[in-house]
Formats: structure tokens, sequence, C-alpha cells
């Protein structure tokens, strides 16, 4: 058996009742399944990076958190304007005090720096008497110096206005996830982790800061994270509300200035044991009396609840104000009483710009902005859905999408539910999809994909909820290719097949035919009404004795040829040639309802081309020809008929017999 022949059974067999495209189906279904459980690093990070791209198109067209009116969050500005009119960064510190003197005198209930002071301010007495020796001070000048050297502290006066009672100000710690580098002032933490818990559960690590000088941290009500930690891409989505210190836990800027504000001492670290692991589920903060939570990922990161276009687009959200305006007392006292005020900078030499999903130019301290904003809202969420009515607290899919979830949420269930829906979708599919067909395989691919997205975006805007999505639409993509491959491949194959089995015995009409509609015809046997004919040459045995071998396959060739193309042109199917002898039929593989007519008009048309051959085979030293002609009508047998080793379309029954008999009898 010829290699080819083996092929093609090999992959006729796998092809068969759609084997092969539901075993690369499920096979594929575990592939991708085992990308969610464990995916190489390369790989994992390229899935990660299509994920934050759908993120990101989502939170662009979906609707956004608002700034809820009952906060004022406004945003103290070192901006450009502030620079030029109260001298370059950094500032002297004694204008930094009367900056937060001038807040406190507005009516701001807490203000965050997202700015670190880790240096002291040279004080210009202190430098004096560091080189005292080298001068000749009189006595009664040094004692005037000593007098002034504490009212020429800055950082003294700083620190005095940072302890005022009637304002909490936050300072900004920075820390760093890289190199083991401690400078300035640690502020306190906010939870100190149970030994048993630090080694066991997962938060954002970090392995040295930047702090604040000691006389301003101590001054200070609270210290909180600036740092905000982009993505693989560099795209800030989320931060971590809580990172991890020396086994103790540290705040961001957002989370302490909203603790300040809820006048809450206590904070909790939320976890659920998962093996020999714990879970983190999010951050509590108060006491039992009334409790706040934070939904957070597994590394204590929430998604940041953008609201809009920052102030630098010019539709920002966020109430600006320029910091030179407040030091001159020009800011209308409605803005600021009150509020809650981040002190930061847009300017751009002093590098806090930032990327994120709206904006690839970003205020780094209106990121700060947006976390508190969704951490108030969380609460108020809270508040309303423990109302003092003593009823049941309400559903969070009861109350307005904005307020409902202020922070985007990515479920601690989210990777467990997406292995399930890829098992179960890629099981489904690989069984369904290899039965359809080429139209409904791209209609079903457009509903896969529309149902797959319509779904994940549906879940964000009713209850803020980040699914992944990448790994589903890459599974309906590979079995959406596969079955079309296996779709190509099928009808290649019964191209082939039927072309291999009729193109020598059929009009090529007829194979054109067969192509355009494949499943109409069949290979199994069946019985139908057909016509049959037998020509067969007439005393072959003596005309053959008269020529040599070479001289006889020309005559046959000559002979055959011409008749083969009447039969073929009268829609007849070349059964076989015997010797001098061949056999046609009509009415298979097409259906012929003219298949009498058709038979008999081929076998006037052959004896008139015999005629022909008569006078032009003489002239070629051929002998002329007789020939016989036997047609039948009847009910016959056909199909694929043979063994394993030699197989033949063809004709039997007690028609075609006699058919051959009604052949013979034209020799009489």
């Amino acid at each position: 058996m010829k290699a080819s022949d083996v092929m093609n059974r090999i992959a006729r067999f796998l092809l068969k009742g759609h084997r092969l495209p539901m075993a690369l189906g499920l096979v594929l279904t575990m592939l991708i399944s085992s990308l969610q459980v464990l995916p190489p690093q390369g790989l994992g990070t390229l899935i990660d990076r299509l994920d934050n791209l759908i993120y990101d198109q989502r939170f662009t067209l979906m609707s956004k958190p608002l700034v809820n009116p009952e906060h004022k969050i406004v945003v103290v500005d070192i901006d450009e304007r502030s620079l030029q009119a109260e001298g370059q960064w950094p500032w002297d510190r004694f204008k930094l005090g009367q900056l937060v003197e001038k807040l406190e005198a507005y009516g701001v209930l807490v203000t965050g720096f997202d700015i670190t002071f880790p240096e002291p301010q040279r004080n210009t007495v202190r430098d004096i008497f560091a080189r005292s020796d080298a001068l000749s001070l009189e006595t009664d000048f040094v004692e005037r110096l000593r007098a002034l050297e504490q009212e020429l502290d800055a950082d003294s006066y700083f620190a005095q206005a940072i302890a005022s009672p009637q304002m909490d100000v936050v300072l900004a710690v920075s820390f760093n996830p890289v190199q083991a580098v401690e400078y300035g002032a640690l502020p306190t933490a906010i939870v100190g982790l149970d030994a048993d818990i630090a080694d066991r559960v997962s938060l954002q690590e970090m392995e040295g800061y930047t702090g604040n000088i000691s006389v301003l941290q101590d001054a200070a009500a609270g210290a909180g994270i600036m740092n905000q930690l982009p993505d693989v891409d560099g795209i800030i989505r989320r931060v971590p509300l809580v990172v991890r210190y020396r086994d103790e836990l540290y705040p961001t800027l957002a989370l302490e200035m909203a603790r300040l504000y809820y006048f809450e001492e206590n904070f909790e670290l939320v976890t659920y044991p998962l093996g020999d692991a714990f879970q983190v589920e999010g951050i509590r903060i108060g006491s039992n009396a009334g409790q706040y939570e934070l939904a957070t990922d597994a590394r204590a990161k929430v998604l940041v609840p953008y609201v809009g276009a920052s102030y630098l687009s010019g539709e920002g959200q966020y109430v600006y104000v320029s910091a030179t305006d407040v030091l001159n007392e020009t800011v209308d006292p409605a803005v600021l009483e009150n509020a809650l005020v981040l002190v930061g900078t847009t300017a751009t030499g002093m590098f806090d710009l930032r990327s994120t999903p709206l904006e690839a130019v970003y205020p780094g301290v209106e990121v700060h902005a947006n976390i508190l904003n969704g951490i108030l809202n969380s609460f108020i969420v809270q508040e309303v859905a423990s109302a003092a009515d003593g009823s049941a607290p309400r559903a969070m899919s009861e109350m307005p999408v904005q307020i409902s979830a202020p922070f985007p949420y990515k479920p601690v269930w989210e990777e467990g539910a997406i292995l399930v829906i890829l098992l179960t979708s890629g099981v489904i599919l690989s069984a369904v999809l290899p039965v359809l067909g080429p139209a409904l395989l791209a209609v079903a691919a457009v509903i896969l994909f529309g149902l797959a997205v319509w779904s994940n975006f549906a879940l964000w805007s009713l209850y803020r909820m980040d699914l992944s999505l990448t790994l589903i639409l890459l599974l309906i993509l590979a079995l959406v290719v596969i079955n079309t491959a296996y779709g190509f491949l099928s009808e290649r194959l019964t191209r082939k097949t039927i072309k291999g089995m009729f193109d020598q015995y059929v009009p090529p009409a007829h194979i054109d035919a067969m192509l355009q509609n494949p499943e109409a015809y069949s290979f199994s046997g069946e019985s139908r009404e057909m016509t049959v004919l037998f020509a067969d040459i007439r005393d072959f045995t003596s005309v053959s004795e008269a020529l040599t071998a070479t001289e006889l396959k020309q005559l046959l060739n000559e002979f055959f040829t011409p008749v083969t193309g009447i039969i073929f042109e009268h829609n007849g199917t070349v059964d076989k040639y015997v010797g001098d002898m061949i056999m046609a039929f009509w009415g298979a593989p097409l259906e012929d309802r003219n298949h009498r007519a058709n038979a008999v008009s081929a076998a006037l048309r052959i004896l008139a081309e015999v005629e022909r051959l008569r006078v032009e085979f003489p002239l070629r030293g051929f002998p002329a020809i007789n020939i016989g002609i036997g047609v039948n009508t009847g009910m016959m047998n056909v199909g694929d008929m043979g063994s394993v080793y030699r197989r033949a379309y063809t004709v039997l029954g007690d028609a075609v017999n006699l058919g051959s008999r009604l052949e013979g009898l034209t020799k009489f």
C-alpha cells in the first residue's frame, strides 16, 4: 500500500465524527487553563499586559466614579505660577510653615503633604557658630546670636505649625522596594504583623525608606506612603493601601488622611487561611463600635478609582488652588473650609507626573486624591448600609453605581472563577464547534466574543468588578481557529477524495458539481434505476493478431479516447475498460432523469464515430473495426465496491448483466 494511501486513511479516520477537532479542543482547553494556574514567567507578563490593555479600554469607555460632594478634596498646587511668585523649590520652611498656618486659618480639617522633608534646613546662626573659631566675634554679639538661633530655626517653626491641634497634618514617606537605604525618621507603623502570619502572607515588600527629619515627623499627626508603583507597562493602575517593612505595615497617604478625618485609631489586616498561607482580603479601620472595611487584592492593593481627566487637561474633577494664592490669602474661604487638602505639585521640573489609563501625563498628587475619594466613598457606602433604622443593610447593588462601588474590585476568588469558566466553556465548545458549518462557525465566533466582552463589561458597570478577560478570549479564538482549520482541511480532503475517485470516470462538470455539494454524494452502496452501456470491438482476436503490442495499444487508445469523450459529453460515467470493451452507466453518482435518452444518444454517436474510424484506421495501417453495443435500463446497485486492497465505483445487478448479454447478441 502506498504511503499516500495510508496517510489519507489516517486522515479520514481522524476527521470522521470530528474526532480530531474535539481532541485538539480539549488539549487547548487544558493548556490555556494551565496558564491561569501557573503561567510561565514571560508568558505571564504578556497576559498581564493584555489584561491591562483591556482594563484601560474598559475604564475609558465605561462610566467613572463621582467626586462625592459630601467631602471637599482640594489640591494645593505648587505650580509654575507659585514658583515664579515665591521662588524656586525647595522653599524656605518658614514659608511652608506659613502655608500650613494659612490652611489652618481657612478651616482645613486634614492636610497631607505629597512631599518628603528628609534633610534639615540650614540655620544661619549655627553656620556662624560652626566657624566661630576662625572669626573674631565680640561676646555681646555672640549672645545676641544665641537669642536669635531658635527664632531662625525654620524646621522648628515648620514643626510648630504642623503640630497645631486645629488641623491634622500627614507627612509623606517614600519606601524603596529595591534598595535597602534608611534615611530620615521611620514613622510609627499602623499594624504589627503577628510572627506566625508574617511568614505566610503576601504583601508589597519594601527594602528601604526615605522619611522626614525627626522634629517634623514627631510633630505630624501621621505619615503615609507617597509611592505609586506602576505596572509592568509603566502605568499607575493599582496602589497598595499598606506596605510591609520589617513585618510592620505602613499606610498610603490617602488612607492615613482618611483615618484622621474619621478620628480612628485602630487598623487591622483582614486575612483568611488558605492552606498553609493566609490570603489578604482587605483593611479594617476603626473600633468595634464603628468599623470600616476596604476590600483589596491578595497583596493589599486597590485599583485606583480615577474619576476622569486630570486638572492638566482642563477638565479635572478636583478643585486646584495655587499655593501662592493660599500664602497671599486670595482664595475664597468657602473653597477650603472643612476640606481635606493634598499639597503637591504639577510643575514640570519637580517630576511628579505619572502615566494612567486615562492620560499619559497625570499629576501624582491627583492619584492620591482619587484614592482618598474612593476611601471616603467606601465609608459612606458602609454607613448607608448600616442605616440607623435598624433594618438589614441594603445590598450594594441597590445603591447608585458611582457610590455602591467606589473602588474597582478584583475579587479574591477571581482565579478560581476564571479557571472554572475556562474548563467548562472549553469542554462545551470543543464538542459543539466541530459540528458547525463555516457560516455558523463565523456567527458563533462573533457571538462568543461579544458575550464574553459584554458580560465582563456588565460586571464592571454593575459592581465595578474587574475580572480577567484575556485567557477567555484566547480560548475562544484558539477553538474557532482550530475548527476553521479543521473545516478547511476536511473540505480539501473531501475534494481530493472525490476528484481522485471520479476524475477518470465522470465528466469534469460532474466533478465540479460534486465538489460544490460533497455532502450530497456518498460512496456507500445504494439501489436506483439506471442505464448501463457495453461497447465491444467485434472479432478482436483476429485484429490483435495482425498487430504488434505497441500498435495494438495505439489502436485501443485511438478507439477509447473519442468513445470516452462521447460518454462524458452525454453525462455518462465510465465504469471500466476490459480489454477491447468499455462499460459505462448513467444515473450515478449524479442523478440523471434523462439517463435513458442520454445513454441511447451516446450509443448512436459512438456508432457514428466508429464509421469515421473505419475509414481512418486503414489509412494509418490499422485494420478496420466493427463494434457491438448493448444498452439496458433497470434497478442496479451502485457504490464503492471491492477489497481493502483495491476498490472501484461500479454497478451490479441483473439489469447490468442483461445489458452485457444484449451486447453479446450483436454478434449475431
